[in-house]
Protein backbone atom coordinates (compact mmCIF):
# COMPACT_ATOMS: atom_id res chain seq x y z
CA UNK A 1 0.00 0.00 0.00
CA UNK A 2 1.38 3.27 -0.63
CA UNK A 3 1.55 5.88 1.52
CA UNK A 4 0.59 9.86 0.65
CA UNK A 5 1.85 12.62 2.41
CA UNK A 6 -0.57 15.50 2.09
CA UNK A 7 1.29 19.13 3.63
CA UNK A 8 -1.36 21.33 4.95
CA UNK A 9 0.38 25.17 4.27
CA UNK A 10 -2.08 27.61 5.58
CA UNK A 11 -1.25 31.76 6.33
CA UNK A 12 -2.62 33.48 9.33
CA UNK A 13 -5.06 36.55 8.58
CA UNK A 14 -3.55 39.52 9.83
CA UNK A 15 -7.00 41.22 9.41
CA UNK A 16 -6.72 44.29 12.44
CA UNK A 17 -6.04 47.83 12.71
CA UNK A 18 -2.37 48.20 14.82
CA UNK A 19 -1.12 51.82 16.31
CA UNK A 20 2.07 51.98 17.33
CA UNK A 21 2.08 53.94 21.22
CA UNK A 22 5.16 55.75 22.19
CA UNK A 23 5.17 57.14 25.73
CA UNK A 24 6.70 56.86 29.36
CA UNK A 25 3.85 55.49 31.23
CA UNK A 26 3.55 52.64 32.44
CA UNK A 27 0.50 50.24 31.26
CA UNK A 28 -2.22 50.60 34.01
CA UNK A 29 -1.85 54.46 33.68
CA UNK A 30 -1.95 54.23 29.77
CA UNK A 31 -5.16 51.52 29.53
CA UNK A 32 -7.07 54.47 32.13
CA UNK A 33 -6.69 56.87 30.11
CA UNK A 34 -7.46 55.39 26.69
CA UNK A 35 -10.12 54.26 28.60
CA UNK A 36 -11.33 57.65 29.61
CA UNK A 37 -10.35 59.48 26.40
CA UNK A 38 -12.00 56.25 23.95
CA UNK A 39 -15.14 55.22 25.96
CA UNK A 40 -13.27 51.78 26.19
CA UNK A 41 -12.75 49.41 29.23
CA UNK A 42 -9.82 47.83 28.68
CA UNK A 43 -9.06 45.26 31.89
CA UNK A 44 -5.84 43.35 32.57
CA UNK A 45 -5.94 40.29 30.60
CA UNK A 46 -5.79 36.70 32.94
CA UNK A 47 -3.14 36.02 30.12
CA UNK A 48 -0.01 37.81 29.04
CA UNK A 49 1.77 36.86 25.62
CA UNK A 50 4.20 34.57 26.30
CA UNK A 51 7.61 34.23 24.38
CA UNK A 52 10.42 32.20 24.72
CA UNK A 53 14.27 33.20 23.47
CA UNK A 54 17.31 31.87 22.85
CA UNK A 55 16.40 28.46 21.71
CA UNK A 56 13.96 27.86 24.63
CA UNK A 57 16.31 29.17 27.25
CA UNK A 58 14.91 32.24 28.12
CA UNK A 59 11.25 32.74 28.70
CA UNK A 60 9.44 36.27 28.73
CA UNK A 61 5.63 37.94 29.60
CA UNK A 62 4.60 40.97 27.58
CA UNK A 63 1.36 42.39 29.47
CA UNK A 64 -2.06 43.00 27.60
CA UNK A 65 -5.22 44.66 28.16
CA UNK A 66 -8.23 43.71 26.58
CA UNK A 67 -11.64 44.97 25.96
CA UNK A 68 -14.62 43.37 23.61
CA UNK A 69 -16.97 46.40 22.49
CA UNK A 70 -20.18 45.16 22.34
CA UNK A 71 -21.74 47.57 20.51
CA UNK A 72 -19.60 47.64 17.27
CA UNK A 73 -18.42 43.98 17.78
CA UNK A 74 -14.90 44.71 17.86
CA UNK A 75 -11.54 43.21 20.08
CA UNK A 76 -9.37 45.76 21.52
CA UNK A 77 -5.75 44.49 22.64
CA UNK A 78 -3.41 47.04 24.30
CA UNK A 79 0.13 45.19 24.23
CA UNK A 80 3.31 45.87 25.93
CA UNK A 81 6.32 45.74 23.65
CA UNK A 82 9.21 45.30 26.12
CA UNK A 83 9.79 43.33 29.24
CA UNK A 84 12.31 42.04 31.46
CA UNK A 85 13.77 38.20 31.21
CA UNK A 86 16.34 36.66 33.80
CA UNK A 87 19.14 35.67 31.88
CA UNK A 88 19.79 31.59 30.68
CA UNK A 89 22.43 30.08 33.27
CA UNK A 90 23.94 28.38 30.23
CA UNK A 91 24.11 32.12 28.99
CA UNK A 92 25.44 34.35 31.36
CA UNK A 93 28.59 36.01 30.63
CA UNK A 94 29.13 33.71 28.06
CA UNK A 95 32.78 34.40 26.71
CA UNK A 96 34.03 36.79 29.64
CA UNK A 97 36.49 36.13 32.61
CA UNK A 98 33.05 35.63 34.44
CA UNK A 99 32.19 32.67 32.62
CA UNK A 100 30.20 29.93 34.62
CA UNK A 101 28.90 32.45 37.35
CA UNK A 102 25.27 33.32 37.63
CA UNK A 103 24.44 37.12 38.34
CA UNK A 104 20.39 36.82 38.32
CA UNK A 105 20.87 39.09 35.49
CA UNK A 106 18.08 40.78 33.81
CA UNK A 107 17.55 41.55 30.01
CA UNK A 108 15.43 43.87 28.18
CA UNK A 109 13.09 41.59 25.50
CA UNK A 110 10.98 43.19 22.63
CA UNK A 111 7.82 41.90 20.83
CA UNK A 112 8.32 43.46 17.85
CA UNK A 113 12.38 43.94 17.75
CA UNK A 114 11.94 45.95 14.28
CA UNK A 115 9.92 48.60 16.21
CA UNK A 116 12.06 48.77 19.58
CA UNK A 117 11.07 52.45 19.93
CA UNK A 118 7.73 51.67 20.05
CA UNK A 119 6.43 51.22 23.82
CA UNK A 120 2.91 49.59 23.50
CA UNK A 121 0.90 48.01 20.40
CA UNK A 122 -3.10 48.88 20.49
CA UNK A 123 -4.84 46.14 18.44
CA UNK A 124 -8.23 46.09 17.31
CA UNK A 125 -9.86 43.35 15.31
CA UNK A 126 -13.29 44.95 13.41
CA UNK A 127 -14.20 47.10 10.76
CA UNK A 128 -13.33 50.71 10.47
CA UNK A 129 -13.63 53.42 8.42
CA UNK A 130 -10.75 55.43 7.35
CA UNK A 131 -12.69 58.53 9.21
CA UNK A 132 -12.90 56.38 12.46
CA UNK A 133 -9.44 55.42 12.08
CA UNK A 134 -8.01 58.83 11.61
CA UNK A 135 -10.01 59.99 14.66
CA UNK A 136 -9.09 57.35 16.81
CA UNK A 137 -5.36 58.38 15.88
CA UNK A 138 -6.69 61.29 17.22
CA UNK A 139 -7.96 61.08 20.03
CA UNK A 140 -4.78 58.72 21.14
CA UNK A 141 -2.40 61.17 20.15
CA UNK A 142 -4.35 64.56 21.90
CA UNK A 143 -3.72 62.24 25.39
CA UNK A 144 -1.32 63.34 28.13
CA UNK A 145 1.95 62.07 27.78
CA UNK A 146 1.85 60.75 24.22
CA UNK A 147 5.11 60.86 22.22
CA UNK A 148 3.82 60.00 19.06
CA UNK A 149 1.78 57.51 17.89
CA UNK A 150 0.61 56.16 14.44
CA UNK A 151 -0.57 53.31 12.39
CA UNK A 152 1.65 50.46 11.36
CA UNK A 153 1.46 47.99 8.20
CA UNK A 154 1.35 44.64 9.72
CA UNK A 155 2.67 43.14 6.14
CA UNK A 156 6.39 44.94 6.67
CA UNK A 157 6.56 43.64 10.10
CA UNK A 158 9.22 40.67 10.28
CA UNK A 159 7.81 39.20 13.45
CA UNK A 160 4.31 39.56 12.89
CA UNK A 161 3.29 36.59 14.26
CA UNK A 162 4.69 37.47 17.68
CA UNK A 163 0.87 39.48 17.57
CA UNK A 164 -1.10 36.55 17.03
CA UNK A 165 -3.17 36.94 19.97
Amino acid sequence: MNKKNIKVDFEYDYDFLLVGICTPLKEYTLSYLLNKQLQTSLKRSQKDVAMTFDDGLEKGKFSQYEFWDEQFQNQWYLIANTCKVLCAEEIQNQGTIFDGHTQNRKKVKKLIPENANTDYFLQIHGIFTEEAKLNLLKKIKNLERIVSAHFITIAELKSKENLII
